[in-house]
């Protein structure tokens, strides 16, 4: 009243008075947000969560009670990193903390349950709305299993929301190492909590269990190309790889308490990183030809000292300081994978280019996750967008199992090659002793030669224009002979008299010379070219090919084009 009257003449505070009494009446008594304090509008399908929310590093149930005065709590802006802030408050990397956040759902909003998005958590959560216990995803100790990258999505029953009046969110959290919430956090009607539970969970979880399930047969074709061909060692490092990076992605999408504490799968996946990194470098030795002895010991001591060190000295003191020079080390031989092919890139070695984009990817990929493992142990808050937020590694994987199946592949078109050119040789040695015999009986013979008259030489002429204008068409002996007049089994004896060449060799060097024009000029498939020409199998051009240009399709159009 005072401040009234010292700026406004007495003579309105009476009316300015009753005006404010009037204004709260109409209003309903609605409430005024506070700071941190989020309004749920009908109008709006999302409302979001980001922002300041109250932290407490204690534990107690009491917490989540709607009424429980949380005034003097730290507030902290999430989504982000908690370890630092719990690591300078209680020397742990350990514990169990509580968030909380009020929330003002607008009288008008539907009534209908709402869906509550909280991203995800580390490692382990209990969610609370107004006391009311509406999910959890991991477990707290003494059986603790960690979920952190399994999204959070809880459906609030109407019966628990508040119309018109605050309503208390409240998390308690069991963190090891990862004390952390990720990702978007949001108030949703059902629609769309629906669609973003559907969508979260396929990309984060079920597409890490197909990608597992796809490197399965993977891993059995390998092995098995290994068993069969001992000599070809890379087979063998990319079954071990494969194993290796079949824990690192288990350890996104785990349901499971596999390996028995917290502590146990921490180790085991710092392992099976190290190894990952250990093990895809010497890969690309094996594939590239690259003989470099000396890095691949310093690698194979490495990867002893990380198993040693996993086994004998690290504990939860000492988890946090060896994790983050594992990783830093590792992300290092990411580097050094690049170098790889780079260097094959530039030595054009074989397969360089078919791999390179394939393996480049996954060394990408596997950076980028070991840089938020890094974060993570560090407490380091630091991402954009997607990147250094959400694990990429997974479809790295995929990735590299579609490159080195095409390798695979391109290596068996080889190997048939060579076995079509095995095949040709000796058909053409065979050939070659078969005439050899046949002249030889010829002149054992001792049979007269024909004679060849005007008449028949211009017979041979028409019999040759014919073949010219048609040769891409299926001709047969007995339609050329009668359409000179000649008799079918003096056709050929005629021909090869005339012309010193067989029918039939005449016919094929035709198409032949049109089919390496085709090959040079075009960019068509080599069947499609054979067909073009008048061949009736690929098996029967990749024969006749060799007779006249000296070597098969493939090569001449290699050779040729440089």
């Amino acid at each position: 009243m005072l401040i009234m009257e010292k700026y406004f003449p007495r003579v309105f505070c009476g009316p300015a008075i009753v005006l404010a009494v009037i204004l709260f009446f109409c209003v309903g008594g609605m409430p005024v947000p506070v700071l941190g304090e989020v309004v749920v509008s009908q109008t709006e399908k999302e409302t979001s969560l980001e922002g300041p929310w109250k932290i407490n590093l204690h534990d107690s149930i009491t917490f989540a009670a709607p009424e429980y005065d949380d005034s003097s709590w730290d507030n902290f802006n999430l989504p982000g990193s908690m370890m630092r802030y719990a690591l300078e408050r209680t020397g742990t990397v350990a514990g169990t903390l509580w968030i909380r956040k009020i929330i003002t759902v607008d009288p008008k909003y539907p009534r209908e349950d709402i869906g509550l998005i909280l991203g995800r958590i580390g490692n382990a959560d209990e969610t609370y709305f107004n006391g009311v216990r509406i999910g959890s995803t991991g477990r707290f100790p003494p059986r603790e299993l960690s979920m952190w990258n399994h999204p959070r999505h809880y459906a609030v029953p109407v019966s628990a929301v508040r119309y018109g009046a605050k309503n208390v969110i409240a998390v308690r959290i069991r963190y090891y190492m990862f004390n952390e919430v990720r990702g978007p956090l949001a108030v949703s009607a059902m629609e769309e909590f629906r669609s973003s539970k559907a969508t979260m969970g396929f990309l984060l979880i079920t597409m890490d269990y197909l990608i597992i399930a796809a490197g399965v047969p993977i891993f059995l074709v390998f092995f098995f190309f290994y068993i069969r061909r001992r000599s070809s060692e890379e087979y063998l490092f990319y079954c071990l790889q494969l194993l290796c990076g079949l824990v690192v992605i288990l350890e996104l999408c785990n349901y499971w308490n596999s390996y028995g504490s917290i502590l146990a799968r921490f180790k085991i996946l710092g392992v099976g990183w190290a190894a990952l990194n250990v093990v895809h470098p010497i890969f690309l030795h094996r594939i590239y030809g690259m003989q470099r002895k000396k890095i691949e010991k310093i690698l194979w001591i490495y990867l002893a000292v990380v198993i040693f060190m996993a086994a004998v000295f690290t504990n939860m003191e000492t988890l946090r300081i060896h994790g983050i020079l594992m990783i830093a080390v590792t992300v290092g031989i990411g580097f050094y994978n690049f170098s790889c092919h780079f260097s094959a890139l530039y030595k054009k070695s074989p397969y360089a280019k078919l791999f390179g984009f394939f393996g480049s990817a996954v060394v990408i990929t596997a950076i980028h996750d070991g840089f938020i493992y890094l974060f993570k142990f560090t407490g380091y808050d630091f991402h954009y967008g997607i990147l250094f937020d959400y694990m990429l590694f997974p479809y790295g994987a995929f990735l590299l199992y579609t490159g080195t199946t095409l390798v695979l592949v391109s290596r068996l078109i080889g190997m048939m090659d060579e076995i079509e050119d095995l095949n040709t040789s000796l058909e053409s040695f065979v050939i070659e002793k078969a005439l050899l015999s046949d002249r030889l009986s010829q002149s054992q013979k001792k049979t007269p030669p024909l004679s060849i008259t005007s008449r028949t030489e211009e017979k041979i002429r028409k019999v040759k224009e014919f073949i010219e204008e048609n040769y891409t068409s299926d001709i047969s002996r007995e339609g050329l002979a009668a359409s000179v007049e000649v008799h079918p089994d003096n056709l050929g004896k005629l021909f090869k008299t005339c012309t010193n060449q067989k029918l039939g060799d005449y016919i094929y060097e035709l198409r032949v010379r049109d089919a390496a024009k085709k090959l040079l000029e075009t960019d068509d498939n080599i069947i499609d070219i054979a067909f073009s020409v008048g061949f009736e199998s690929l098996r029967t051009f990749n024969r006749i090919f060799p007779k006249f240009m000296g070597t098969t399709p493939e090569k001449f159009r290699r050779q040729n084009r440089q």
